[in-house]
């Protein structure tokens, strides 16, 4: 609802970034991987990128550094660096492709695992208690909302933001 003016003209309310969906989930997906990073970089020397990767790649073996960076929406050099660090650490290795020697798959290591492992335990006990609030019923209720809310922004990516201009000046 618009204020008035003295004059009676209206004044539109100001955006409120703190009401808008997607930068509520950056603020809760950010300071969760801050506060998993704060775990993870100190013990294990990993950036939050090299954690992403070994993620990735502890659920998909053999992933191409291209797969990685979709996967994991990375950029190619965060992911180079990333795969590096892991290789570096002992807990990754690359395996280059029989047909093209520029392809390699990466694939953890034994230590890459036990690292994965632990790292994801405290994941998980973090998402728990982050949950601890909600009700089973709408945990569920959640994964349904952001299942959609994925599917529509990966719709809205896929037609660019040329589209969403367009149904902004058309008022759609």
């Amino acid at each position: 609802m618009a204020e008035e003016r003295e004059d009676g003209t209206a004044v539109k309310p100001a955006f409120r970034l703190d009401r808008w969906i997607p930068y509520r989930m950056f603020l809760v997906a950010s300071s969760t991987a801050e506060l998993l990073a704060s775990y993870y970089g100190p013990r294990y020397g990993l950036s939050q990128a090299s954690w992403r990767i070994l993620a990735i790649a502890g659920g998909r073996p053999g992933l191409s550094s291209k797969e990685i960076c979709h996967a994991g929406a990375l950029d190619q050099f965060a992911v180079s660096r990333g795969i590096a660090q892991l290789v570096s650490l002992g807990f990754a290795r690359r395996n280059a492709g029989a047909g093209d020697r520029r392809f390699s798959a990466v694939e953890l290591t034994a230590d890459g695992y036990k690292v994965l492992e632990e790292i994801v335990s405290i994941g998980q006990a973090m998402e728990a208690r982050i949950l601890e609030s909600l009700s089973e019923g709408e945990h569920e209720t959640l994964h349904a909302m952001l299942d959609r809310i994925e599917d529509a922004c990966a719709g809205a990516v896929a037609r660019g933001w040329q589209a969403v201009v367009t149904d902004v000046k058309s008022g759609t």
